[in-house]
């Protein structure tokens, strides 16, 4: 009863997940969920139960699992003081920017890379999740109808948001779209077979045929909206990627039901080889670009620059948006370029990563298939998770649907019921067996000294329920953590607060003010942290400058922050050093149009910055792209101009002479 009832928390989570904001809040709503669904699991489930499930963790398997966890902590820790050259190098100019010791890591934004880990437990609780509950046949149906009616919904609503709103929302959802409507091609195919199967099976018998007939429309229905989602939605590498998965799950559908034998099975399996082979030919490859995103269509200019400057063990989980500013072109940031997700994982994780990801897919297609082969009726659900595999992995080299929160718990919980469905009714009947003589001898008339060590090593249900409770309980504290967290400043500020005076863009600040001291709870545990952020002697505007010097303890990209804070330190005449920190705003963000109007105004005000003849470049620079390149940026040339310094005004005049001769006189006049 308990396990029924968890059964509706994994479509509850799916659901919900295509609705929330992926912010903090939403995966710690539904990292609570997932936590309570895997303490009952862990809690209440029969031991038969959890020794089928004991059977799918092999250890490379728990490795597999266990390895992007590794991988993203190895991320986030300190590095060591004898080893600091290693890590990114970031870290070293914010310390000395801000003139205080930043411990170095690889990640290049704590923050990012922590909603990163906390996405990756939700995807890996789902799938555990799921894989207890679809241990019986009833309910891995019962799974497989909800999966296939949430991939419909969410390609119906797909394609009505086109046929009602503007192109604008069509380039994004190119990218959005392709994965819930690959999944919803490969699972309503298997609906409709197992649908047939059921249907010869009640021909020979005398009930009533009306429920699979009922099965079998749902699942056509679903299958056109599916396809016609991804006709929409997707270009030609994305139909291509749903046929080959539909292909490797038809194989195997063929090979048990027609080609028995070896020269049967190699027939077909050729036959599927020559019609993967021929399908590249209508792939668009370009063979110019790296290979992680040499099937993209999309915008990719600042992700190649990113892929010439990848470090093997990555910038951290989540940070490629934390980079885009530093690589992208002049006005990139209204855009939002998507990589590819083998192109965002190779910059995040390594390519070292990407490889062993790589490794671990088709070993798992490989598994699945083979497991598809060696079933008597269930055969269909590996066969879908083989087939996924395929379908996924070409969709990850051409699309980015993957890193988004709906698809990616999709995707867990197809994999999580096609593995736990791949066991063979043989090897849970042997299980049974020989739970049997455990059971008996642990109530049997034995010595102590004889039943312990039997209960310890010949019992891997209860250390299978002791690891999912163990789970639970940290996807617990996960949940208290981030509901019990708040970020100053998490989200990028908004063209108005940067752009506008003084008095605009402090307004925004003030909703901050009192969560400044949240930040200390956890960079305690990740490293130094300055005893200024904290002070409670500080107030009124020292403890904005507090505010805006916490957030680039742990995000020292953001080009935003650190030209607030210059702004700051120039008007209060802060211990900050306002060159430096006016260096670290272009430097993090050397494209961002919101932020000319305030930089301009701070660097033409700073004698200091003006004199500086790395800083006259990047001021000229931005001149040059307000002049020629944004005639909407001219007014706040004038504002910069009003309020500069004589020095600031002379090198103004000087540099926009070369551009636009007449408009130095146009600022003369209105000048005070």
């Amino acid at each position: 009863m308990v396990v029924q009832s968890t059964m509706l928390a994994v479509p509850a989570a799916v659901t919900a997940a295509f609705a929330v904001v992926e912010n903090l809040l939403g995966p710690g709503v539904l990292s609570g969920v997932l936590a309570a669904a895997i303490l009952a699991v862990g809690l209440f489930s029969t031991s038969s139960t959890l020794a089928s499930f004991a059977k799918l963790l092999r250890p490379l398997f728990i490795l597999a699992l266990a390895a992007p966890v590794l991988w993203i902590a190895l991320q986030l820790i300190p590095i060591p003081i004898p080893l600091r050259g290693l890590g990114n190098q970031i870290w070293a100019t914010a310390s000395a920017a801000l003139d205080q010791p930043l411990a170095q890591r690889f990640s290049v934004d704590i923050r990012e890379t922590i909603l990163a880990l906390s996405h990756y437990n939700l995807v890996l609780a789902v799938a555990l999740v799921t894989a207890v509950v679809t241990l019986d046949k009833q309910r891995a149906a019962q799974v497989l109808h909800i999966l296939v009616s949430i991939t419909a919904v969410s390609c119906i609503f797909s394609i009505w948001r086109i046929n009602n709103l503007s192109g604008s929302w069509l380039h994004e959802q190119v990218w959005t779209g392709s994965t819930a409507a690959a999944l919803g091609v490969l699972l309503s195919t298997a609906m409709a077979i197992r649908a047939v199967d059921q249907l010869r099976r009640h021909g020979r018998s005398p009930r009533s045929p009306i429920g699979p007939l009922a099965i079998l429309g749902c699942a056509i229905l679903s299958l056109i909206v599916s396809i016609a989602a991804i006709a929409l939605c997707s270009g030609s590498t994305a139909l291509i990627a749903v046929l080959l998965g539909v292909t490797t799950s038809l194989t195997a559908v063929a090979i048990r039901k027609w080609f028995f034998g070896l020269w049967g099975r190699a027939g077909v399996l050729a036959t599927a080889a020559m019609l993967f082979v021929a399908s590249f030919t209508f792939v668009p490859i370009n063979r110019n670009a790296d290979l992680t995103i040499a099937l993209s269509t999309q915008t990719r200019a600042a992700t190649e620059r990113m892929l010439q400057d990848t470090h093997p063990i990555g910038t951290g989980a989540g940070t490629f948006a934390a980079l885009l500013p530093i690589y992208g072109d002049v006005g990139m940031i209204a855009m939002r370029e998507r990589p590819t997700v083998a192109a965002a994982v190779a910059v995040e994780m390594g390519r070292p990563f990407l490889c062993g990801l790589l490794i671990v897919t088709a070993i798992s297609a490989c598994i699945l298939f083979g497991r598809a082969l060696s079933r008597n009726h269930a055969y269909l659900y590996p066969a879908v998770g083989a087939g996924a595999s395929v379908s996924l992995t070409m969709l990850a080299f051409a699309e980015n649907g993957l890193f988004d929160l709906g698809a990616s718990l999709l995707v867990a919980a197809v994999y999580g019921l096609a593995f736990a469905q791949s066991l063979s009714s043989t090897a849970r009947d042997a299980e049974s067996i020989e739970l049997r003589p455990l059971t008996q001898e642990a109530g049997g008339r034995t010595t102590a000294a004889r039943r312990t060590p039997s209960i310890i090593f010949a019992s891997p249900w209860a250390l299978t329920r002791g690891a999912l409770t163990m789970i639970g309980l940290l996807l617990a504290a996960q949940t208290a953590w981030i509901v019990s967290q708040s970020w100053p400043l998490g989200d990028r500020l908004s063209a108005t607060s940067v752009s506008g005076s003084y008095e605009a863009w402090t307004s925004a600040l003030q909703s901050t003010r009192d969560n400044a001291a949240t930040i200390s709870g956890f960079t305690a545990t990740l490293g130094p942290k300055s005893d200024k952020a904290t002070d409670p002697r500080n107030t009124g505007r020292s403890a904005d400058l507090n505010t805006f010097s916490a957030v680039l303890e742990y995000s020292p990209l953001r080009g935003d922050v650190w030209l607030m804070l210059a702004a700051l330190s120039k008007q209060h005449a802060a211990t900050y050093d306002t060159t430096s920190l006016l260096k670290m705003s272009y430097y993090t963000a050397p494209n961002a149009l919101d932020l000319i109007p305030l930089r301009l105004s701070v660097a033409l005000g700073t004698d200091a910055a003006v004199k500086e003849p790395e800083l006259r470049d990047l001021i000229r620079r931005d001149l040059k792209v307000a002049i020629t390149s944004r005639i909407a940026l001219r007014p706040a040339i004038a504002a910069a101009y009003q309020s500069a310094s004589a020095d600031g005004r002379a090198f103004a005049e000087s540099s926009i002479a070369e551009l636009d001769p007449g408009y130095v006189q146009k600022l003369r006049s209105r000048a005070p």
